[in-house]
């Protein structure tokens, strides 16, 4: 995954329009759009089971409250987003901002439960079928990623734009929010878990923006976007809650449309 400190921020488009005439800052309100890609952290996903699973034949009782949890690795997907704002001459610009982000699931592994780890067992110790030597295991069955995940979140956003005395301007924003995440775990299509929960939110940004026309900028940004709490997701194929971490990084440009003076 990238290191934020490391990212590159500025589009190579941007850094080519520095050679513009020089735009003072302005007051006044203003739209824009964004696109570009979603780089997902690593879910330590973890939970508890929320009723008893009755022993079987072949396996042992789980009782209520017994931890249980797994790794997710995922693919880099996509962002957009739209934004509403206010810019003002002393160089701050406040905004609102809708954005969505989806990236899929690349695969899952270490399956524990009660603190063991179960990925070589026959997968039957969840599904509660009979133990079978042709039965997969846990672990084969879970690392075949499929599912994804998307996350639609309202952000109330805060920037400064720096006054460089040329066409670019570099800014540094923070915002908070809140943010619903919705969760698709299907490996090897097994319905694990298909659900939504809402949480709140937050981002870090940092970028640089260039006014190409009168009214009109390219825009381009690194945005570290987290929740403050994993979103509790409730799973089908056993009674209980897991805990999905969403954390990503953001690459994107946009474009942005001025009304002011």
């Amino acid at each position: 995954m990238i290191n934020p400190l490391k990212s590159s921020v500025i589009p190579a488009a941007v850094i080519a329009i520095a050679s513009l005439p020089t735009a003072a800052l302005a007051e006044g309100p203003y739209v824009s759009i964004s696109g570009g890609v979603a780089l997902p952290e690593d879910s330590t996903n973890s939970g508890e089971f929320d009723t008893a699973v009755p022993a079987t034949e072949d396996f042992g009782a789980i009782p209520a409250g017994t931890e249980l949890g797994w790794n997710t690795e995922f693919d880099t997907g996509f962002a957009i987003a739209g934004q509403l704002g206010y810019a003002f001459e002393n160089g701050f610009r406040v905004e609102a901002e809708a954005a969505y982000s989806e990236y899929g699931v690349s695969t899952h592994s270490g399956l524990i439960v009660g603190g063991t780890n179960i990925d070589s067992v026959d997968v039957a110790i969840l599904t509660r079928g009979a133990a079978n030597a042709a039965n997969p295991t846990v672990g084969a069955v879970i690392a075949d990623g499929q599912g994804q995940v998307s996350n639609f979140g309202i952000f109330g956003n805060v920037f400064y734009d720096f006054d460089t005395g040329s066409a670019v301007k570099p800014y540094i924003g923070a915002g908070i929010g809140y943010q619903w995440v919705d969760v698709d775990y299907s490996p090897s299509g097994v319905a694990v878990g298909d659900d939504t929960d809402g949480v709140f939110a937050y981002q870090l940004m940092v970028g640089a923006s260039a006014e190409i026309t009168d009214g009109v900028e390219l825009f381009g940004q690194y945005t570290w976007r987290d929740s403050t709490e994993d979103a509790d997701i409730a799973l089908s194929l056993v009674p209980a809650t897991l805990g999905v971490e969403s954390a990503q990084s953001i690459l994107s440009a946009g474009i942005r449309f001025t009304f002011g003076g």
